[in-house]
């Protein structure tokens, strides 16, 4: 069994480290994070990343912040393996990037494509012929219809529902609970239902 270091001691890492016990292919020894506020988390210790060398060949990005996952990528060249849980349902014509965590009960539909580490966390659906980019983050619950374009960096809330055909534009963030009817302009925040800009 490969050993994996995780980066993130948030809430994501207590579903990464699940996630990853459970598929029995990686073995996580070390988390990392420039803030530790807990020293292990189940069961595998938390180290402050400012000092510490990374022993391991594999990573697992867990930070739910897109600019900050980004920015650890972009500074270490390492395996970056993506995590499926078993109870998502994958379309066979999906596509999923490298490095990305699929969560509990989501679904991607047929011709999906998710880029490279993203995180789709719990109960996501994600319809047929969605182009999702790199970094975005589409937390529990959301509902992304047929046709939808998403940039990369995007946050789509909680419980948000987005309309067929909408693009979202990079880095822009979706409130949670709204509903999306309109395009989403790059770097843009939305929220309400209907969904309306809040600030660019």
């Amino acid at each position: 069994m490969k050993e994996i270091t995780l980066f993130g001691a948030g809430g994501h890492s207590y579903a990464a480290v699940s996630l990853i016990k459970g598929l029995g292919k990686y073995k996580p020894v070390l988390i990392y994070d420039d803030n530790p506020k807990e020293d292990n988390i189940l069961g595998i210790p938390v180290l402050d990343y400012k000092d510490e060398k990374i022993k391991t060949e594999s990573v697992c990005v867990t930070i739910g912040d897109n600019e900050a996952r980004k920015k650890i990528v972009l500074a270490h060249d390492f395996n970056y393996p993506t995590f499926i849980h078993e109870s998502a349902s994958i379309c066979p014509s999906a596509l999923i990037g490298k490095g990305s965590l699929v969560l509990p009960q989501v679904v991607l539909d047929a011709d999906v494509e998710l880029g490279d580490f993203c995180i789709v966390n719990n109960n996501a659906t994600v319809s047929h012929n969605v182009k999702v980019g790199n970094y975005v983050h589409i937390a529990i619950q959301a509902a992304i219809s047929g046709g939808v374009s998403i940039e990369e960096g995007v946050l789509i809330g909680a419980g948000s529902v987005i309309l067929p055909g909408i693009k979202i534009g990079k880095w822009a963030v979706v409130g949670a609970g709204s509903v999306v009817t309109k395009d989403v302009p790059d770097y843009a925040v939305v929220y309400g239902n209907p969904a309306r800009i809040k600030r660019i």
